[in-house]
């Protein structure tokens, strides 16, 4: 759809320039989103506890929108119900999709700005970077979009995560996996992959 972020159309240096241009605005973005959810950012492991207790309570789907039962497919959502390109994130893709479209444009900043956090959180306790997801595999989900680079692992889409956070909050997807942004952390962790 036209104005929204295509990752698959971007060339290599175009997700790089995307990249940049996310980083270049991650101070404002958390600042904003500390000052949204009511909690200092330190960037410690411990905090995450915190930050997503405060961010949860906060999470709504898009006015209009049910989960379907499970097993079933969600409703599909028409670009003329989204806000406009500027008034969402950058990462924002597949508009016409229940992905990320299924949530309310405010819920889509507290997943910014949780994405933010928790990557930047595994960045600077020096478990991770950021990077532009690069694959030959035909159908690569995160083609072009930033991720976290982890030793000895695939890259993570901390967006898509915090998307499933999000969802699980909310009360649907998968009951196994992470919960919190706390779990996440404590899975992406090398230490915790190479015990399993």
């Amino acid at each position: 759809m036209p104005g929204y972020t295509d990752f698959v159309a971007m060339s290599r240096a175009e997700a790089t320039t995307f990249l940049e241009a996310l980083l270049a605005d991650q101070q404002r973005a958390l600042d904003h989103f500390s000052a949204t959810i009511g909690v200092d950012l330190t960037y410690s492991a411990d905090s995450l506890t915190s930050v997503w207790e405060s961010t949860a309570p906060r999470l709504t789907w898009r006015a209009g929108y049910a989960p379907p039962s499970p097993g079933q497919p969600g409703p599909r959502i028409n670009a003329e119900q989204l806000e406009p390109p500027p008034e969402l994130p950058t990462w924002f893709h597949h508009p016409s999709g229940v992905g990320y479209a299924r949530f309310s444009a405010e819920t889509l900043w507290l997943i910014d700005g949780a994405g933010r956090y928790l990557g930047e959180t595994v960045v600077r306790t020096g478990h991770g970077k950021w990077a532009t997801g690069q694959s030959r595999a035909k159908g690569y989900i995160f083609q072009n979009q930033p991720v976290i680079i982890l030793a000895d692992a695939p890259p993570v889409s901390p967006f898509q995560t915090a998307a499933v956070l999000a969802s699980r909050a909310l009360g649907t997807g998968a009951d196994a996996g992470p919960r919190t942004l706390a779990d996440v952390y404590r899975v992406w962790r090398p230490e915790e992959r190479h015990q399993r």
